[in-house]
């Protein structure tokens, strides 16, 4: 009962750690900003985790697995994709950004302040991105140029759609820039 309640606890925290975050940034949040609304002491939050760049690199870590495997379901797809296909690739993509989008989009350059933990944010997003781009690169005729830049520019265009339907002002459903962005795709596919 103690290890499930414990379990339950420290996922209440990384949530409230991820809404903060997602609200403030890393700079401008505090342990305090964490604790409050939940049911629990600062004491006791650190009890789970050791400081707020723990609790950081933790929310990462689990965004950037998450991410993988979006990306790794493009790998599934045929060689010449069905745009129903890809529209159900990107659905996919936007419930990650559901889950995780506001915190990838505050998380972007406000890092906690460690040159190695940097380093490894941008090699870990290197990374992703060339995964997703040699995926279109083995699945295009097109004369395409670097995956990594490739596979930036999708993510981009993706995260930044996401980002407007659920931020700004836009007269565009979700379904819309999914429709939108999964055409463009495809016709890069094709």
């Amino acid at each position: 009962m103690t290890t499930a309640k414990s379990a339950v606890t420290r996922r209440a925290i990384l949530e409230a750690a991820r809404a903060a975050f997602a609200r403030k940034g890393y700079s401008g949040t505090s342990v305090k900003d964490i604790a409050a609304g939940l049911h629990v002491t600062r004491a006791n939050l650190y009890y789970y985790f050791r400081d707020k760049q723990q609790l950081f690199i933790e929310l990462g870590t689990e965004t950037y697995r998450e991410s993988l495997i979006v990306i790794e379901a493009f790998d599934k797809l045929d060689g010449s994709p069905a745009i129903t296909d890809v529209l159900q690739w990107v659905r996919g993509y936007f419930d990650y950004l559901e889950r995780n989008g506001a915190f990838v989009a505050r998380s972007i350059g406000d890092l906690p302040d460690d040159t190695e933990f940097a380093a490894t944010v941008s090699r870990l997003h290197k990374r992703a991105a060339r995964t997703l781009g040699e995926y279109i690169v083995a699945r295009s005729s097109a004369d395409l140029s670097s995956p990594v830049s490739l596979g930036m520019t999708v993510m981009a265009m993706l995260e930044r759609s996401w980002l407007l339907v659920n931020t700004a002002d836009v007269p565009i459903s979700a379904e819309a820039a999914i429709r939108s962005n999964a055409e463009i795709l495809t016709q890069l596919m094709h």
